[in-house]
């Protein structure tokens, strides 16, 4: 007989370990697998909302690495600073981050064990290790991120979308340190579709690019000359590639006892890249589903509170990528958009009031585009 659990969670990152937690809150007998050993290197940014950790009943102090106090924007030979509300963004290492989490759960955790394959059968989740063993539960959460076994084995997610990133941690004498401690950059125009960060740790920078549409080998020579036109070298550093998967159209991300959370079900922000905050609300959805007994309602809900947001955001990209100088010179300089941003990713604001403001910029800005044209 397979050892049972109420619910089984495949993957401890935010949205397994956002799980894991409030489900053991409420009393069930909780498993997460982990095909790494803990606490294992996440490729990702680490740029997070501080409001959006309030829904957990502890700290995260001990985990960030910085406080981010304004955020500047570049393209090509412009660039511009834009301070941000105190105390509301900051950065992690989601190595530490995700150990952290699920440290605070009240859940058995299993790590360096891969999940072979996962089935429902006779009113149970039964899922297959790799080394043969079986295990069951009442209900089971897909939180292994975007080439997800739970949601190949349960036909889930077949025709998801991938966009990709790379990401280097890099050593770096200390007035890099300094310049980017406590402003991070965002750098337009290095690539076509996407953007190049660099993110400020305790002891290092986290450097990027994302793409939306990347070519082979494209990322890597990109995410170099950027750097080196930062005076970043990369010689010497692993690069750590990683898949970015989208939501991009009404599906099931939910059967009879299994349901798919975070990066599985393609919760990434289409326009920022950004996916921590959809992991963590995913999360918190998949426990309420499982302890009010509305599975069949979880993929209603996340159209409803995720989706709707997902369109405003995709479109949002699509124009910005493509118009990026009249966008940079529309909207950079407007700390009233980068505040509008930041209450998104804490899940203050939604993307249409994002849009709202920018129309609210609208009639000022094509004002002073005129008068500049008729000179």
């Amino acid at each position: 007989m397979p050892k049972a659990y109420d619910t089984i969670i495949v993957g401890a990152g935010p949205a397994g370990g956002t799980a894991a937690f409030f489900l053991g809150q409420a009393g069930q007998r909780v498993l997460v697998l982990e095909k790494e050993a803990l606490p294992r290197y996440k490729a990702c940014g680490g740029g997070l909302s501080v409001d959006m950790l309030e829904v957990f009943p502890f700290s995260f102090e001990p985990v960030i690495e910085r406080r981010v106090k304004a955020v500047r924007y570049a393209l090509g030979n412009q660039a511009v600073t834009i301070p941000l509300p105190s105390n509301s963004m900051c950065m992690v290492m989601r190595d530490r981050f995700d150990a952290y989490l699920l440290g605070h759960a009240q859940a058995e955790v299993r790590d360096g064990t891969a999940v072979q394959s996962v089935e429902e059968i006779d009113g149970k989740v039964l899922v297959t290790t790799r080394d043969g063993e079986q295990l069951a539960a009442s209900h089971l959460i897909g939180a292994d991120g975007a080439n997800s076994v739970v949601a190949h084995s349960l036909g889930l997610r077949r025709n998801k979308a991938l966009a990709a990133a790379i990401e280097v941690e890099a050593t770096v004498p200390e007035e890099k340190l300094v310049e980017y401690g406590e402003v991070p950059l965002l750098a337009f125009g290095e690539v076509a579709h996407g953007y190049v960060w660099i993110f400020a740790k305790a002891d290092h920078l986290s450097v990027g690019i994302g793409n939306l549409h990347p070519r082979p080998g494209e990322l890597q020579s990109r995410l170099k000359a950027a750097m080196a036109h930062y005076g970043i070298s990369l010689e010497g550093y692993a690069m750590h590639g990683h898949a970015v998967p989208f939501f991009t159209r009404y599906e099931l991300l939910a059967t009879g006892r299994s349901l798919l959370t975070g990066d599985a079900a393609g919760l990434v922000d289409p326009f920022t890249g950004e996916g921590i905050r959809f992991a963590i609300h995913s999360g918190r959805l998949a426990a309420q589903a499982i302890l009010s007994d509305r599975i069949e309602r979880y993929t209603n809900w996340i159209n409803r509170r995720i989706k709707f947001n997902y369109v405003i955001a995709a479109l949002l990209a699509r124009s910005f990528f493509r118009y990026p100088d009249e966008w940079f010179a529309f909207a950079a300089r407007r700390p009233s958009i980068t505040r509008a941003f930041v209450d998104s990713i804490s899940g203050r604001a939604s993307y249409l009031q994002i849009i709202l403001r920018l129309a609210g910029g609208l009639p000022e800005y094509l004002s002073r585009r005129m008068f500049a044209w008729g000179k």
